[in-house]
């Protein structure tokens, strides 16, 4: 993948949590974590007692940048 910044090439990777991983509309850190409790948010990879969390991402160096195409039902480890 390009990065639509720099149009250099991005590394493909993953981002990986104990929890869930969402976006919440905002710019405060919420109280409560889950995306369930937050109008608007988008789970970007359910919680998985047993594995934890992971999505595909893509990283740029030069950018520092990454990015997440959550719109790929496969960039989520656990929809897999």
């Amino acid at each position: 993948m390009k990065c639509p910044y720099c149009k250099k090439e991005m590394e493909l990777g993953f981002i990986q949590s104990p929890q869930e991983i969402s976006w919440k509309k905002g710019d405060k850190r919420p109280l409560l974590g889950r995306a369930q409790f937050h109008e608007s948010s988008v789970i970007l990879s359910e919680l998985s007692f047993l594995k934890g969390s992971a999505v595909t991402a893509f990283l740029c160096r030069e950018c520092k940048k990454v990015i997440i195409d959550y719109s790929d039902e496969n960039s989520d480890f656990n929809q897999r």
